[in-house]
């Protein structure tokens, strides 16, 4: 669920020499990874009922559950014939309203958590859009802007305050673990080693779940995943490079604006991490000039790795057409590939793990 927007502002961090880190870096050498389109989802927009921005999507029962930051609005498209079904959601500061909604997630039964940056709030609506509550965020910690609840517990993607400048943030663990009224439980996670050396933008983390209820991290500068088994154990790092081009020099701030586009341009961007099934699906992208030049991350050269869930690498490397914005059940991938307001296509992809012929 995947975070469009903030794709150029992610590759605004670059580093210098890569730290070597214990990687685990199997390849299933005899197998290979097949996507074919299925069907597609062609979203009916009218002057009354439009989406701002396809921002941060779920797949929950029929609907396409997308975060709409522009409009601060929770919009819910269903899956089979493309209508925008119903929405809620305002800009605002009251009980209920939004200033700058960044990321969301579903739990099992029906919550919806909002990460509301603008005023450092968790705000929890039912499916039906009923406000129900909200939290601050501690004031010592930064909120990320992924967000998911398991076991009755809310994981949030964050940055510890004190270690808020280029040269610490790599010490900061990672996620936080607090019950659903707010309350803090713990912190763990380690950023990657690539972040030691990042001076420029700032570090971001992406995570998810597996059945097992092992949590998967991943940074916006590697290739490399971080396993942690329920009890927060770090218990692995695995990836294989492949097309993901490490950042090899720094982007001091003080540059001029067309030199950091051209060294962004040389390095790859981690854009999402999803785990569905038996399946790590690591999504990177390659800024193009068009992406800058129409500021439209869809210009992008988007890629998809796949792992199985011990760390062992499916080769694929694939570029996709367009952008993963989600994984559902049946492992049924959604892939954003037009944004033309009123013309919006998400295709309908099946991925298959197939032995080379």
């Amino acid at each position: 669920m995947k975070k469009i927007l903030l794709f150029l502002c992610l590759l605004l961090v670059s580093c210098g020499k890569n730290e070597k880190l214990n990687v685990y870096s199997f390849i299933l050498d005899k197998k290979l990874v097949k996507i074919e389109r299925k069907g597609e989802i062609r979203i009916k927009e009218t002057k009354d009922n439009f989406i701002g921005i396809i921002f941060d999507i779920e797949v929950y029962n029929e609907w396409l559950v997308n975060l709409d930051m522009v409009q601060s609005k929770v919009q819910f498209i269903n899956i089979r014939d493309g209508s925008i079904e119903r929405s809620f959601g305002r800009k605002g500061m009251g009980p209920g309203e939004m200033v700058n909604p960044s990321g969301f997630t579903i739990s099992d039964d029906g919550k919806i958590f909002i990460h509301d940056n603008g005023m450092r709030k968790i705000l929890c609506f039912n499916i039906d859009g009923e406000f129900l509550y909200s939290f601050s965020f501690p004031s010592d910690l930064g909120a990320g802007d992924n967000l998911k609840v398991r076991d009755g517990r809310l994981y949030v993607s964050l940055l510890e305050l004190k270690y808020a400048n280029p040269s610490e943030i790599w010490k900061s663990r990672t996620v936080g673990v607090f019950d659903l009224k707010g309350n803090l439980l713990n912190l763990f996670g380690v950023y990657d080693e690539i972040i030691k050396t990042f001076t420029y933008g700032a570090a971001s983390t992406w995570f998810d779940f597996d059945r097992f209820g092992n949590l998967y991290s991943i940074d916006g500068g590697t290739y490399r995943i971080y396993k942690y088994d329920k009890n927060y154990k770090l218990i692995k790092v695995f990836g294989v490079q492949g097309k993901f081009r490490l950042p090899k020099e720094d982007i001091p701030w003080n540059l001029p604006p067309q030199e950091i586009v051209k060294r962004l341009m040389r390095s790859s961007g981690t854009r999402s991490l999803i785990v569905s099934g038996d399946y790590v699906y690591h999504q990177f992208s390659d800024l193009t000039e068009k992406a800058v030049r129409e500021r439209n991350p869809l210009y992008s050269k988007n890629y998809l790795k796949l792992y199985d869930l011990d760390g062992n690498y499916i080769p694929s490397d694939i570029e996709l057409p367009g952008i993963l914005l989600d994984v559902d059940d049946e492992g049924r991938l959604y892939i954003y590939e037009s944004d033309e307001p009123g013309n919006r296509v998400i295709g309908i992809y099946e991925l298959k793990v197939v032995d080379k012929g």
